[in-house]
C-alpha cells in the first residue's frame, strides 16, 4: 500500500515539475518575443524618424528632389530584385492593385514628400504626414467599406487639427522661408496618397513580399529610367558622401529594412501594440533635425506636436476610455 503511494506520488511530482518548466519555457520564449518585438517598433520609429532628416537633408544640399528619388528606388530595387525572384510575391496582385499602392506609397508619395521638404522644415514633414495619417485613413475607409469611427477616435482626430493647425501657425510666423505652407500642402497631399495605400494594403490583405514589389520595384522600373533621361540632375557634380547616404539610406534602409522591422514587429507584438509607437516619429525628428540640420522648432511647434501625438494614439484607438462592464444575469 505504502509503494503504490508512493510511485503515484512520485508521478505527480515529475508532472507538477514539468509543467512548471513548461511554463517557465514558455514565459521565457513570450519574453523573448516582446524583446524582439519591442526593439523592431522602436527600430521603425527611428528609421522613418531619420528617413525624414535625411530626406530634408538630401533635397537641401547638391542633389536634385529627382535625383534622391531616383536613388531611392534605382537601390532599393537592386537590393530587394533577388528575393523578389525567388519569392515570386507579386503573384496575386492585380493591374488595379499595383496601380493603387505604387501611388499611394511608391514614387508619387516620395516625390510630394520630397518637394515638400525644399519648402518646410523636418518637423512640418513629421507632423503633417504621419500626424494627418489617422485622420485621412478613417475618412478614406469610411468612404471605401464603410468603417465607423469610436468617440475617442473622432476626438482624436479634433486634437490632430489642433496640433497640425499649431504646427503650420508657427511655420508661417517664424520660420525664414515665406513659402512654407506649400511644403505644408505637399506633405498633406503625401498623407492622402499614404492613406489611401494604407486603407489597400490592409482590405486586400497584402503581404510583406508584395508592398516591396510594389512600392519599390515597380516605382523603380518605370521612375528610374525617366530621371536618367529626362528629368533634372546634379548627380554628376555631387559629392559621393551625398550619393552614398541618399542611396544607402533611401534605397535600404528605409525601403527595405524598415519594412522588415514592421513586419517583425507586428508578427510579434500584433498590429495594435507594433502601431502604438509610430506617434513617437514626429516628436523623434524634430530632436533630430535640431542637430543634424539646425531647425529648432519655436513654440507653437512643440505645443502642436504634443497634441498631435496625444491625438494620434486616440486616433489610432491605442488609448481609448474603458466601458464599464455589465454583470451577466
Amino acid at each position: 500500500m505504502t509503494i503504490v503511494w508512493s510511485g503515484q506520488y512520485d508521478c505527480q511530482t515529475i508532472e507538477m515539475r514539468n509543467l512548471i518548466l513548461l511554463h517557465g519555457e514558455r514565459k521565457q520564449s513570450l519574453s523573448r518575443q516582446v524583446i524582439i518585438g519591442v526593439c523592431a517598433a522602436l527600430s521603425v520609429v527611428f528609421v522613418w524618424s531619420g528617413w525624414i532628416v535625411v530626406s530634408r537633408l538630401g533635397v537641401s544640399n547638391t542633389l536634385t528632389v529627382y535625383d534622391v528619388a531616383g536613388l531611392r528606388f534605382g537601390v532599393g530595387t537592386l537590393a530587394a530584385l533577388p528575393f523578389l525572384i525567388r519569392s515570386r510575391c507579386w503573384r496575386g496582385l492585380t493591374p488595379f492593385k499595383i496601380l493603387v499602392l505604387t501611388g499611394g506609397a511608391g514614387a508619387p508619395y516620395t516625390l510630394l514628400c520630397y518637394w515638400g521638404f525644399t519648402f518646410a522644415p523636418a518637423a512640418h514633414g513629421g507632423v503633417f504626414v504621419n500626424g494627418c495619417l489617422p485622420l485621412f485613413t478613417a475618412v478614406i475607409a469610411w468612404f471605401w467599406y464603410r468603417q465607423s469611427c469610436r468617440p475617442s477616435q473622432l476626438a482624436g482626430m479634433a486634437l490632430i487639427l489642433v496640433g497640425v493647425s499649431l504646427v503650420g501657425y508657427e511655420g508661417f510666423v517664424s520660420f525664414e522661408s515665406e513659402q512654407v505652407w506649400i511644403g505644408d500642402g505637399l506633405f498633406l497631399c503625401a498623407a492622402i496618397t499614404f492613406s489611401i495605400y494604407m486603407v489597400g494594403i490592409k482590405v486586400w490583405r497584402i503581404t510583406p513580399g508584395q508592398i516591396i514589389f510594389t512600392v519599390t520595384m515597380v516605382s523603380g522600373v518605370i521612375y528610374v529610367p525617366i530621371w536618367l533621361l529626362m528629368l533634372d540632375s546634379n548627380l554628376g557634380s555631387a559629392p559621393w558622401s551625398e550619393i552614398v547616404l541618399q542611396g544607402g539610406y533611401q534605397g535600404l534602409v528605409a525601403s527595405v529594412f524598415g519594412i522588415a522591422c514592421m513586419t517583425i514587429a507586428i508578427r510579434n507584438l500584433g498590429a495594435n501594440i507594433a502601431s502604438a509607437f509610430m506617434p513617437g516619429v514626429p516628436v523623434v525628428s524634430a530632436l533630430l533635425a535640431i542637430p543634424l540640420l539646425g531647425e529648432i522648432p519655436g513654440a507653437p511647434a512643440w505645443v502642436g506636436m504634443i497634441i498631435a501625438t496625444i491625438g494620434i494614439f486616440l486616433a489610432l484607438g491605442i488609448v481609448a476610455p474603458q466601458r464599464p462592464c455589465r454583470a451577466s444575469a
